[in-house]
């Protein structure tokens, strides 16, 4: 089996020594050891990861905050700038500053919307 980007063997069989695994497929149900010992053993030598990500979020309405989990770097919340309904969507997407991670920036989107209502460096520092 191969794909067309160039003769990929297996390329959407999910296997156990996968850096990251294929949340498309298994969702963020089940726990994931990010950085195990077995995948940090893999990951000597490696000097760059460049990660881009959107992920679902949930709103706390009586303390304002916006909660989600990204993968690899954890959970975080962060303050609402405005009022959410309870009926709305909330989308995180954040992505690595710098080709060797140095920050993680997120920006919130609702309802769809391609105009985050905040974007903000959550981790280390981003340009």
């Amino acid at each position: 089996m191969s794909n067309a980007a160039g003769g990929c063997e297996n390329c959407n069989q999910e296997t156990t020594d996968q850096h990251v695994p294929d949340f498309t497929t298994r969702g963020f149900d089940e726990p994931t050891q990010a950085l195990s010992s077995q995948t940090q053993a893999q990951l000597q030598g490696v000097e760059a990861l460049k990660l881009s990500v959107c992920v679902s979020a949930s709103y706390n309405q009586s303390t304002n905050q916006i909660c989600f989990t990204i993968p690899i770097y954890g959970n975080f919340c962060v303050t609402s700038p405005v009022h959410i309904p309870g009926s709305a969507t909330i989308k995180a997407c954040a992505q690595t500053c710098g080709l060797i991670p140095h920050g993680l920036k997120v920006s919130i989107y609702l309802n769809g919307s391609s105009t985050p209502i905040l974007s903000k460096v959550i981790w280390g520092h981003c340009p």
